[in-house]
């Protein structure tokens, strides 16, 4: 039994022992509650718009894991800084707090702590609801902990980091709120199917870009909430230098055609990379930045939403098959709030969540983790194509088909970090050293994104969720 062999059964056992462990210390997975939607109307939007930078005083003075692809790797220069944007959505008495950041991602335990710092705001404010939806860049800090010296177990978060950036994640919503005008609001989208390349076979793409754009009445500027389905990871693994990577070329390029306020949100990215226009990086990265942010500027069939927002967040239990994350959780290189659980291979489930939100009739769900497109749009090949050789009928049904909108728009990677989430006939494992190394089907087509899910059960148990929140928002 080689290395390998042996570090998959231990992270095994580690992951049983702790979900015992849990059980025996009297810890439950008590019944999350199940609230009504919450609705918010008024005679016109009212929205504001802020941003603040998200970097340290210096990237040099510290070591600074990067996040994204392997361990151990230093930032050593700054290409572009990191920023974090806020959006208020509401009416004149109440609203919500969207926050776009430039980060890998942020697990749902640092959500809850920027959600618990806003307390006194969101009282005060009427705020309904906080939510942050991560880039997931490539090239920016480790703000998970999967990215450090796992062999030394060694996360790859910088504590000191970590609280400037929740402390300005508080300090861009409130600013955002502050700034805040009357106008209307529209929804435009077009096709851009040049800025994707899935090299995960089946290919399934959802090349659609979505615009939600804000006009005050006042004509100041506009607010564009963007939202397009492509890992920002252009700069590739040898990259050192921190960027927002091609979201920056994005924000940038609109800017320079028309002073708007920009926010950015993947939607489904499991196994979606950027366009492939060119074979060097920083160039590659540039241009896909800069095609989105034209398509962006050509959107022509926006239409107006009404000034009626219904939302409902649902807590659930994602159990958690994955060894490794499991340890990483275990020696607290990662965050989180772990249950014992009935279902999985380990017994051990982390508490995550998902929010339903529709503007008017534009339908929204906010998912943690990285879908692949087939778990939202559908499209997953039949047996005789599939990695599993099993055909549909073992996959749940597609999000779209869940909420009853081929138009529903996700933002991915948001309220939690919880790794990719795959069909379950397309879900393989490595047959004697899972979540360790990448499996191969009979196809020898590369199953590496099953070693960064939670395991086998996440798609079902996210469309369980959806269906129980579309049962009340109906």
């Amino acid at each position: 039994m080689g290395f390998n062999e042996i570090a998959a059964v231990a992270v095994r056992k580690i992951g049983i022992a702790s979900g015992k462990k849990l059980r025996k210390k009297g810890v439950k997975a008590e019944p999350l509650p199940k609230d009504a939607p919450t609705v918010i109307k008024g005679e016109s939007f009212v929205s504001g718009f802020a941003v603040k930078e998200i970097m340290p005083k210096s990237v040099t003075e510290k070591k600074y894991w990067i996040a994204g692809h392997g361990m151990g790797n230093t930032i050593d220069r700054v290409h572009d800084p990191l920023t974090a944007s806020a959006m208020w959505l509401g009416n004149g008495e109440s609203g919500i707090i969207h926050i776009c950041a430039d980060i890998i991602g942020l697990t749902n335990f640092e959500v809850n702590i920027v959600r618990d710092s806003l307390k006194d705001f969101c009282e005060k404010a009427n705020c309904k609801s906080v939510n942050i939806s991560c880039s997931h860049t490539h090239a920016g800090f480790d703000t998970v902990g999967y990215w450090g010296q796992l062999y030394k177990l060694q996360s790859g978060k910088d504590q000191e980091y970590m609280d400037l950036l929740l402390q300005r994640l508080k300090e861009v919503a409130i600013e955002a709120y502050e700034n805040r005008k009357e106008g209307k609001l529209y929804v435009g989208s077009i096709s851009v199917p040049e800025a994707q390349l899935d090299k995960r076979e089946p290919v399934i793409l959802n090349d659609k870009l979505t615009r939600i754009k804000f006009v005050p009445d006042d004509g100041s500027t506009e607010t564009w909430l963007i939202n397009f389905g492509a890992h920002p990871n252009t700069l590739g693994g040898s990259n050192n230098d921190c960027s927002a990577d091609y979201p920056y070329w994005l924000r940038k390029t609109i800017n320079d055609t028309k002073k708007t306020n920009v926010l950015f949100s993947v939607s489904a990215i499991g196994g979606v990379d950027p366009g492939d226009f060119c074979e060097d990086k920083p160039e590659r990265t540039r241009i896909q930045g800069e095609t989105l942010a034209k398509a962006a500027l050509e959107i022509s069939n926006d239409r107006e939403l009404k000034p009626e927002i219904t939302l409902l967040r649902q807590k659930y239990y994602a159990p958690v098959d994955n060894g490794l994350l499991a340890l990483m959780a275990t020696i607290n290189a990662c965050s989180s709030q772990r249950f014992p659980c009935d279902r999985g291979d380990l017994g051990l489930a982390l508490q995550t969540e998902i929010t339903y939100i529709r503007i008017d009739d534009l339908q929204i769900l906010l998912l943690p983790g990285e879908p692949f497109p087939e778990v939202v749009y559908g499209g997953a090949v039949e047996a005789d194509k599939s990695a599993t050789k099993k055909g549909t009928d073992i996959n749940p049904p597609a999000l779209v088909d869940v909420v009853g909108d081929k138009d529903l728009v996700v933002f991915c990677v948001t309220n939690d970090m919880t790794g990719y989430c795959v069909v379950p006939n397309d879900f393989i494992l490595h047959e004697t050293q899972p979540y360790i190394d990448q499996g191969r089907d009979a196809f020898d087509r590369r199953h590496y994104h099953e070693t960064n899910s939670l395991g086998y059960l996440t798609n079902e148990v996210i469309v369980e969720v959806v269906q129980d929140i579309m049962s009340r928002v109906k």
